[in-house]
């Protein structure tokens, strides 16, 4: 009886262990491509529904719901989930489901916050089966990603049958790639406006990093990488590829992208398409970790080369250890980078800052070398901040605002009480398994409005009120415009634990306005200046993160060189203009449709 009055006897663990795919099924079993992996235990109803995620198995091109999945039968708990197949739809709604709440986790780790994906109170939705297409994307107004499924090319399909059928919500790339679009359409929702030829590469090449760096957590993949390879990175094809069996399907022949680049490539004006450009930042990143990893492991690889022999397993266990280790820090510096960046027009210069930024906050001594790596690795791919005297670490870190910028009006413990009230708010739901089973539309529905975890609960709301209200008191030195109308798109509590021990609890806030149109005319796009505010506990403003509007600088270098930037958005908007396809029929919303992931997608 005493055993089954202790707690710990009857808890249920901490995390749930799923079967998926490590890259696509054209990898087949070998290489450990069939792997376990763990993601935190909710409650979860079929589909599977959790409090961030939902998986409804709807096809729209056969006007068809397939059955979904429980994960909580106790045939599937024993084995993990069921086995990696193409035949059965319900392992691919295990698979999405999966590899989206690992893509989150992340998220959460680096931030230091439980992530929001919901909208309107309803989780973010995934559709496996969504309709016939080469293509994957994530549509914003649903909330929801949606995955295409096609045949394979019937003359050059690589790898693959000819003609067979090709799954995209069977790619652990494509699932962890249109899941990232989401995540950072949550914490950037402006950065689908092409305001500048870097801004949608960003989000591709950022979707791109997140699905590449997730590789390395696979252990049986990584150690079977560098055996076959003798350690050098640079050949793992299988770690660097990006959906491989998407692009051998249409004809391809090699992986849709890779995080192996040319040495030569550069950041050059003419390269432009968002995939292509996105490309540079990719290997911009890719090069720092090589390098650091190199630098780690070379006294390692001297002992085995002394040896003459073929990499002993401890030795392949060690290296695939560092490498694991170290493309975590790695995504974990690109995502906490996040919170560091203005709200609008973001660059890929910018992201050097907020990286640097982010990472001198919590490491100030950078030990590990990290940060150097990443400015040499951006330097020599052409990656040039603007508004910076040179490349030094003092120049690029984000500059902290005037002394005379007045705390934000709250006291420490009325802020700790907002934290902790919408941390509550936010916890994950408990969802009785009565009202868990959804097989039609408006069940999915109902099981969906149980769940609020939108950002507009009370707590919340309340911080924005003082940031906006703040803001515009003190618009002048937050570089925003005073005459401008000034929203504020997100207030965030963080919680994060330094290399030193010690806790760290900030606010993350941003605020955006929208110029005016000039004599009556309007802009064919918004023209947008913001305002990152990093916040420490007691209300004092660390870092004034921005994106300026001219109306809000004083004259002279501040004001023109926000001028310049809102010139080079109308310069880019207008080369748009002459390219897009739309332009024939005058169409005034073509905007709005290339402002569209579906759109992004089918031109790569």
């Amino acid at each position: 009886m005493k055993i089954k009055a202790n707690r710990y006897a009857l808890d249920k663990p901490k995390r749930r262990p799923l079967q998926i795919y490590a890259s696509d099924p054209m990898a087949g079993k070998g290489f450990g491509n069939r792997v376990v992996v763990t993601i935190e235990n909710e409650t979860v109803a079929p589909g599977p529904s959790g409090s961030r995620i939902m998986v409804i198995d709807y096809n729209a091109t056969t006007d068809r719901y397939y059955p979904p999945v429980d994960l909580n039968d106790v045939n599937l708990l024993m084995l993990s989930g069921l086995a990696p197949t193409e035949s059965d739809p319900r392992f691919h709604q295990q698979m999405v489901y999966a590899v989206a709440m690992r893509t989150l986790e992340n998220f959460d780790r680096a931030l230091g916050r439980r992530l929001h994906v919901a909208r309107a109170g309803k989780p973010l939705r995934l559709f496996p089966h969504a309709f016939h297409g080469t293509n994957a994307f994530f549509d914003p107004e649903m909330n929801a990603v949606l995955f295409g499924y096609f045949r394979a090319d019937d003359v050059d399909a690589g790898d693959n049958l000819p003609g067979q059928t090709i799954f995209t919500c069977l790619s652990h790339d494509i699932i962890a790639h249109e899941v990232t679009h989401a995540i950072v359409h949550r914490l950037r929702p402006h950065l689908l406006e092409p305001s500048n030829v870097d801004v949608l590469a960003f989000h591709e090449a950022f979707a791109d990093l997140v699905a590449i760096f997730q590789h390395f957590s696979f252990a049986e993949v990584l150690k079977t990488q560098i055996q076959a390879t003798g350690s050098n990175l640079r050949k793992a094809d299988l770690l660097l590829g990006l959906a491989r069996q998407f692009g051998h399907a249409t004809s391809m022949g090699k992986s849709l992208r890779s995080a192996l680049n040319d040495q030569n490539l550069r950041l050059r004006p003419e390269v432009d398409e968002p995939h292509e450009r996105g490309a540079v930042l990719v290997a911009a990143v890719f090069d720092a970790f090589i390098r650091l990893y190199e630098s780690r492991t070379a006294d390692l690889l001297r002992l085995a080369n002394s040896a003459g022999s073929t990499l002993h397993p401890d030795l392949v266990a060690r290296l695939s250890s560092e490498a694991s280790k170290l493309s975590q820090a790695m995504l974990t510096a690109c995502i906490r980078a996040f919170d560091y960046l203005p709200p609008v027009d973001v660059t890929f210069g910018d992201f050097l800052r907020a990286v640097v930024t982010a990472d001198l906050e919590l490491s100030p001594e950078d030990e590990s070398g990290m940060r150097a790596a990443i400015i040499d690795a951006f330097r020599l791919r052409g990656i040039h901040p603007e508004g910076v005297t040179s490349l030094a670490e003092e120049s690029l870190v984000w500059k902290p605002p005037e002394d005379n910028l007045p705390r934000l009006p709250w006291d420490s413990g009325e802020l700790l009480e907002l934290i902790v009230e919408a941390a509550e708010r936010i916890a994950p739901p408990v969802l009785s398994r009565a009202n868990a089973v959804a097989k039609t539309e408006s069940q999915y529905e109902k099981t969906a409005v149980q769940y609020d975890m939108s950002e507009d609960s009370e707590p919340l709301s309340e911080m924005a009120k003082v940031v906006q209200a703040y803001a515009h008191r003190n618009a002048a030195d937050l570089l925003l415009d005073p005459d401008q109308k000034i929203h504020a798109l997100g207030v965030h509590p963080v919680f994060r634990v330094a290399p030193s021990g010690q806790l760290v609890i900030e606010l993350v806030a941003q605020v955006a306005q929208q110029m005016p149109s000039a004599d009556g005319v309007a802009e064919p796009f918004p023209v947008r200046g913001g305002t990152t505010l990093i916040v420490s506990f007691d209300g004092t403003v660390k870092y004034v993160i921005a994106k300026a509007l001219p109306g809000g600088m004083p004259e002279g270098r501040a004001r023109s060189m926000a001028q310049a930037r809102v010139d080079r958005q109308r310069s880019f908007v207008e080369v748009l203009q002459v390219r897009d396809p739309m332009n024939a029929f005058d169409d005034e919303n073509r905007f709005d449709l290339r402002a569209t992931f579906r759109a992004l997608h089918l031109a790569r």
